[in-house]
Protein backbone atom coordinates (compact mmCIF):
# COMPACT_ATOMS: atom_id res chain seq x y z
CA UNK A 1 0.00 0.00 0.00
CA UNK A 2 1.16 3.27 -0.92
CA UNK A 3 0.26 6.19 1.21
CA UNK A 4 1.57 10.14 1.27
CA UNK A 5 3.07 10.45 4.85
CA UNK A 6 1.28 11.87 7.58
CA UNK A 7 2.23 15.14 9.56
CA UNK A 8 4.94 14.11 11.48
CA UNK A 9 5.18 13.86 15.52
CA UNK A 10 8.37 14.58 16.26
CA UNK A 11 10.95 17.22 15.37
CA UNK A 12 12.19 16.96 12.12
CA UNK A 13 14.26 18.91 9.76
CA UNK A 14 11.51 18.51 6.77
CA UNK A 15 9.18 15.84 5.19
CA UNK A 16 11.86 13.80 3.85
CA UNK A 17 10.02 11.62 2.39
CA UNK A 18 6.98 12.30 -0.11
CA UNK A 19 5.18 8.87 -0.40
CA UNK A 20 6.41 5.26 1.53
CA UNK A 21 4.93 1.83 0.73
CA UNK A 22 5.68 -1.07 1.86
CA UNK A 23 5.44 -4.48 0.39
CA UNK A 24 6.15 -7.92 1.62
CA UNK A 25 8.05 -9.65 -0.53
CA UNK A 26 9.41 -13.37 -0.48
CA UNK A 27 12.62 -12.22 1.26
CA UNK A 28 10.70 -10.03 3.35
CA UNK A 29 9.32 -6.52 3.74
CA UNK A 30 10.53 -3.77 1.58
CA UNK A 31 9.97 -0.14 1.18
CA UNK A 32 10.03 1.86 -1.43
CA UNK A 33 9.59 5.54 -0.85
CA UNK A 34 9.99 9.06 -3.08
CA UNK A 35 11.56 12.81 -1.79
CA UNK A 36 11.25 15.68 -4.79
CA UNK A 37 14.28 18.02 -4.04
CA UNK A 38 12.68 21.84 -3.58
CA UNK A 39 14.41 25.02 -2.34
CA UNK A 40 10.74 25.53 -0.53
CA UNK A 41 11.58 22.90 2.15
CA UNK A 42 12.48 24.36 5.59
CA UNK A 43 16.65 24.11 5.80
CA UNK A 44 17.08 23.76 2.02
CA UNK A 45 17.47 27.60 1.42
CA UNK A 46 20.65 27.69 3.50
CA UNK A 47 22.46 24.96 1.86
CA UNK A 48 24.46 25.96 -0.69
CA UNK A 49 22.43 29.49 -1.18
CA UNK A 50 22.41 29.93 -4.91
CA UNK A 51 22.53 25.82 -5.35
CA UNK A 52 19.58 23.91 -4.52
CA UNK A 53 21.38 20.54 -3.16
CA UNK A 54 19.64 18.14 -1.02
CA UNK A 55 22.04 16.96 1.58
CA UNK A 56 23.23 13.78 1.82
CA UNK A 57 21.81 13.67 5.61
CA UNK A 58 18.13 14.42 4.78
CA UNK A 59 18.81 10.70 2.97
CA UNK A 60 19.30 9.19 6.80
CA UNK A 61 16.35 11.25 8.00
CA UNK A 62 13.62 9.86 5.31
CA UNK A 63 14.82 6.42 6.25
CA UNK A 64 13.86 7.00 9.68
CA UNK A 65 10.43 8.92 8.82
CA UNK A 66 9.83 6.14 6.07
CA UNK A 67 10.38 3.44 8.91
CA UNK A 68 8.20 6.21 11.14
CA UNK A 69 4.95 5.58 8.49
CA UNK A 70 5.55 2.26 7.76
CA UNK A 71 5.35 0.52 10.94
CA UNK A 72 2.42 2.98 12.12
CA UNK A 73 5.16 4.08 15.46
CA UNK A 74 4.04 6.29 18.09
CA UNK A 75 7.01 6.60 19.63
CA UNK A 76 9.45 8.32 17.07
CA UNK A 77 12.23 5.96 16.03
CA UNK A 78 16.17 7.09 15.38
CA UNK A 79 19.00 6.65 13.40
CA UNK A 80 21.16 3.79 15.83
CA UNK A 81 23.47 3.41 13.32
CA UNK A 82 24.98 4.56 10.00
CA UNK A 83 26.40 0.83 9.11
CA UNK A 84 28.26 2.09 5.91
CA UNK A 85 26.98 5.23 3.39
CA UNK A 86 28.41 6.04 -0.06
CA UNK A 87 27.12 9.13 -1.57
CA UNK A 88 27.14 8.68 -5.08
CA UNK A 89 26.10 11.78 -6.96
CA UNK A 90 24.55 14.95 -5.96
CA UNK A 91 21.13 15.69 -5.64
CA UNK A 92 19.81 18.68 -7.19
CA UNK A 93 16.21 20.61 -7.10
CA UNK A 94 13.96 19.18 -9.17
CA UNK A 95 15.27 15.56 -8.85
CA UNK A 96 12.74 12.54 -7.82
CA UNK A 97 15.20 10.78 -5.07
CA UNK A 98 13.50 7.30 -4.95
CA UNK A 99 14.63 4.67 -1.82
CA UNK A 100 14.18 0.98 -2.36
CA UNK A 101 15.25 -0.26 0.94
CA UNK A 102 15.40 -3.90 2.40
CA UNK A 103 14.59 -4.02 5.42
CA UNK A 104 15.21 -6.77 7.79
CA UNK A 105 13.17 -6.40 11.64
CA UNK A 106 15.79 -7.30 14.61
CA UNK A 107 14.81 -9.85 17.09
CA UNK A 108 15.18 -7.62 20.29
CA UNK A 109 12.90 -5.07 20.12
CA UNK A 110 11.19 -2.36 17.56
CA UNK A 111 14.33 -1.55 15.30
CA UNK A 112 14.87 -2.36 11.70
CA UNK A 113 18.36 -2.62 9.63
CA UNK A 114 17.96 -1.17 6.11
CA UNK A 115 19.82 -1.63 3.09
CA UNK A 116 18.74 1.32 0.60
CA UNK A 117 19.69 2.32 -2.46
CA UNK A 118 18.35 5.48 -3.45
CA UNK A 119 18.72 6.88 -7.20
CA UNK A 120 16.89 9.78 -9.13
CA UNK A 121 14.10 9.31 -11.41
CA UNK A 122 16.29 8.56 -14.47
CA UNK A 123 17.84 5.44 -12.38
CA UNK A 124 21.29 7.42 -11.90
CA UNK A 125 22.35 5.77 -8.43
CA UNK A 126 23.02 8.70 -5.79
CA UNK A 127 24.17 6.59 -2.59
CA UNK A 128 23.96 3.44 -0.88
CA UNK A 129 22.80 3.34 2.26
CA UNK A 130 23.17 0.65 5.49
CA UNK A 131 21.29 1.57 8.52
CA UNK A 132 20.22 0.80 11.72
CA UNK A 133 16.86 2.37 12.59
CA UNK A 134 14.37 2.02 15.73
CA UNK A 135 13.03 3.15 18.71
CA UNK A 136 16.17 3.86 21.34
CA UNK A 137 16.82 2.13 24.37
CA UNK A 138 16.59 4.43 27.36
CA UNK A 139 19.49 2.80 28.45
CA UNK A 140 22.13 3.11 25.46
CA UNK A 141 25.66 4.61 26.02
CA UNK A 142 28.28 4.50 23.89
CA UNK A 143 32.24 3.35 25.03
CA UNK A 144 33.93 6.26 23.11
CA UNK A 145 37.66 6.37 22.25
CA UNK A 146 38.40 9.53 24.16
CA UNK A 147 37.05 11.57 27.28
CA UNK A 148 35.01 14.07 26.92
CA UNK A 149 36.44 17.63 25.30
CA UNK A 150 37.19 20.39 28.37
CA UNK A 151 34.42 22.75 28.97
CA UNK A 152 35.35 26.04 27.06
CA UNK A 153 36.90 28.88 28.67
CA UNK A 154 37.02 32.53 27.48
CA UNK A 155 36.89 33.68 23.63
CA UNK A 156 36.78 31.34 20.59
CA UNK A 157 39.10 30.35 18.50
CA UNK A 158 37.17 30.64 15.70
CA UNK A 159 34.58 32.61 15.92
CA UNK A 160 30.61 32.40 14.28
CA UNK A 161 32.31 35.53 11.83
CA UNK A 162 34.35 33.85 10.83
CA UNK A 163 32.94 30.19 10.84
CA UNK A 164 30.62 32.11 7.96
CA UNK A 165 33.74 33.33 5.54
CA UNK A 166 34.45 29.90 5.73
CA UNK A 167 31.17 27.63 5.12
CA UNK A 168 29.20 28.14 1.89
CA UNK A 169 25.82 27.40 3.99
CA UNK A 170 23.65 30.04 5.97
CA UNK A 171 20.47 29.91 8.30
CA UNK A 172 19.25 27.63 9.42
CA UNK A 173 21.84 24.96 7.89
CA UNK A 174 24.61 26.88 9.27
CA UNK A 175 25.49 24.06 12.37
CA UNK A 176 28.31 25.60 14.14
CA UNK A 177 28.01 28.52 16.34
CA UNK A 178 32.00 28.62 17.38
CA UNK A 179 35.13 26.55 16.97
CA UNK A 180 37.03 26.45 20.26
CA UNK A 181 39.84 24.69 19.50
CA UNK A 182 42.01 23.69 16.58
CA UNK A 183 45.16 21.96 15.68
CA UNK A 184 45.50 22.31 11.81
CA UNK A 185 46.26 18.77 10.62
CA UNK A 186 45.19 16.81 13.40
CA UNK A 187 41.93 18.13 15.02
CA UNK A 188 38.87 20.61 15.82
CA UNK A 189 36.67 21.05 18.77
CA UNK A 190 33.52 23.05 17.79
CA UNK A 191 30.04 23.68 19.62
CA UNK A 192 26.41 23.91 18.40
CA UNK A 193 24.04 25.27 20.80
CA UNK A 194 20.57 24.22 20.12
CA UNK A 195 17.38 25.83 21.43
CA UNK A 196 13.60 26.06 21.17
CA UNK A 197 13.21 28.22 18.18
CA UNK A 198 15.20 26.05 15.77
CA UNK A 199 13.15 25.61 12.68
CA UNK A 200 12.61 21.70 12.99
CA UNK A 201 10.37 22.64 16.07
CA UNK A 202 8.35 24.86 14.79
CA UNK A 203 5.32 22.73 13.30
CA UNK A 204 5.29 20.35 16.28
CA UNK A 205 1.85 20.31 18.16
CA UNK A 206 1.23 20.85 22.07
CA UNK A 207 1.24 17.94 24.66
CA UNK A 208 4.48 15.76 23.10
CA UNK A 209 6.84 13.92 25.10
CA UNK A 210 10.70 14.73 25.78
CA UNK A 211 11.64 11.84 23.30
CA UNK A 212 9.39 13.71 20.55
CA UNK A 213 11.41 17.08 20.92
CA UNK A 214 14.83 15.06 20.66
CA UNK A 215 17.15 17.33 18.18
CA UNK A 216 17.45 15.58 14.91
CA UNK A 217 20.18 13.28 15.01
CA UNK A 218 20.43 13.93 11.42
CA UNK A 219 21.08 17.57 11.76
CA UNK A 220 23.36 16.52 14.69
CA UNK A 221 25.57 14.84 12.29
CA UNK A 222 25.42 17.90 9.90
CA UNK A 223 26.77 19.64 12.70
CA UNK A 224 29.48 17.38 12.89
CA UNK A 225 30.51 17.27 9.02
CA UNK A 226 30.15 20.63 9.12
CA UNK A 227 33.00 20.66 12.07
CA UNK A 228 35.01 18.50 10.10
CA UNK A 229 34.88 20.73 7.26
CA UNK A 230 36.49 23.41 9.41
CA UNK A 231 39.29 21.32 10.53
CA UNK A 232 39.71 20.41 6.35
CA UNK A 233 40.22 23.91 5.62
CA UNK A 234 42.19 24.97 8.62
CA UNK A 235 44.53 21.84 7.92
CA UNK A 236 45.00 22.40 4.32
CA UNK A 237 45.34 26.09 3.66
CA UNK A 238 46.27 27.35 0.04
CA UNK A 239 45.82 23.77 -0.57
CA UNK A 240 42.60 23.44 -0.97
CA UNK A 241 40.61 24.65 -4.12
CA UNK A 242 38.08 26.73 -4.42
CA UNK A 243 34.84 23.97 -4.69
CA UNK A 244 32.28 22.23 -3.05
CA UNK A 245 33.41 20.17 0.21
CA UNK A 246 30.89 17.01 0.11
CA UNK A 247 29.91 14.06 2.29
CA UNK A 248 31.68 11.04 -0.04
CA UNK A 249 31.27 7.99 2.64
CA UNK A 250 30.34 7.17 6.55
CA UNK A 251 31.58 3.99 8.23
CA UNK A 252 30.61 2.95 11.85
CA UNK A 253 28.75 5.52 13.36
CA UNK A 254 26.99 4.68 16.69
CA UNK A 255 24.61 6.80 18.30
CA UNK A 256 22.78 6.70 21.91
CA UNK A 257 21.39 9.46 23.72
CA UNK A 258 19.40 12.57 23.04
CA UNK A 259 19.99 16.32 22.51
CA UNK A 260 16.98 18.56 24.29
CA UNK A 261 16.50 22.17 23.22
CA UNK A 262 19.00 23.70 25.68
CA UNK A 263 21.60 21.09 25.24
CA UNK A 264 25.02 22.46 23.85
CA UNK A 265 26.31 19.69 21.44
CA UNK A 266 30.64 19.93 21.12
CA UNK A 267 32.25 17.89 18.48
CA UNK A 268 35.50 16.65 18.39
CA UNK A 269 37.01 15.58 14.67
CA UNK A 270 40.28 14.24 13.80
CA UNK A 271 42.09 14.54 10.65
CA UNK A 272 43.25 10.95 10.03
CA UNK A 273 44.85 11.56 6.32
CA UNK A 274 44.21 14.34 3.51
CA UNK A 275 45.55 13.42 0.18
CA UNK A 276 44.20 14.51 -3.64
CA UNK A 277 41.44 16.43 -2.55
CA UNK A 278 40.08 13.61 0.15
CA UNK A 279 39.89 13.86 3.54
CA UNK A 280 39.64 11.25 6.00
CA UNK A 281 38.24 11.87 9.84
CA UNK A 282 36.70 10.59 12.73
CA UNK A 283 35.44 11.68 15.90
CA UNK A 284 32.79 11.98 18.53
CA UNK A 285 29.43 14.48 19.14
CA UNK A 286 29.31 14.89 23.29
CA UNK A 287 26.70 16.77 25.62
CA UNK A 288 28.54 17.51 28.47
CA UNK A 289 30.31 14.40 29.76
CA UNK A 290 27.87 12.23 27.52
CA UNK A 291 29.23 10.92 24.07
CA UNK A 292 25.99 11.25 21.80
CA UNK A 293 27.76 9.22 18.79
CA UNK A 294 30.99 8.14 17.75
CA UNK A 295 32.20 8.52 14.15
CA UNK A 296 34.79 5.84 12.78
CA UNK A 297 34.97 6.88 9.65
CA UNK A 298 34.02 9.84 7.65
CA UNK A 299 35.19 10.65 4.25
CA UNK A 300 34.99 13.87 2.11
CA UNK A 301 35.81 15.34 -0.83
CA UNK A 302 36.24 18.49 -3.25
CA UNK A 303 33.92 18.64 -5.93
CA UNK A 304 34.32 22.10 -8.61
CA UNK A 305 30.64 24.28 -8.16
CA UNK A 306 30.48 24.38 -12.14
CA UNK A 307 30.41 20.69 -11.90
CA UNK A 308 28.75 20.37 -9.10
CA UNK A 309 26.05 22.88 -10.37
CA UNK A 310 25.32 20.66 -13.79
CA UNK A 311 25.67 17.41 -12.52
CA UNK A 312 23.09 15.12 -14.37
Amino acid sequence: MTAAVRELPFAAPLRAVDRVELREEADGPRLRASKLVTVDDPYMAGHFPGLTMLPAVFLLEGLRQAVAQAFGLVEPPELLQVRSARLLAPMLGGDDITFDVKVVPQPAGAAWALDARCARADGTPVARLKVLVGVPDAAEAISPPSKAPEPADGAPEIDHVRIRELLPVRHPMLLVDRVDAVDPGRSITTAKAVTGSEPCYQALPEGLSAAQYAYPRSLAFESFGQSAALLWLASAGAGVPDGVLMLAAIRGCRFAGGVQPGDTMRHVVRLEQLASGTAFLSGEIWAGTRCLAVVDSLIAVNRPQSAVGTAR
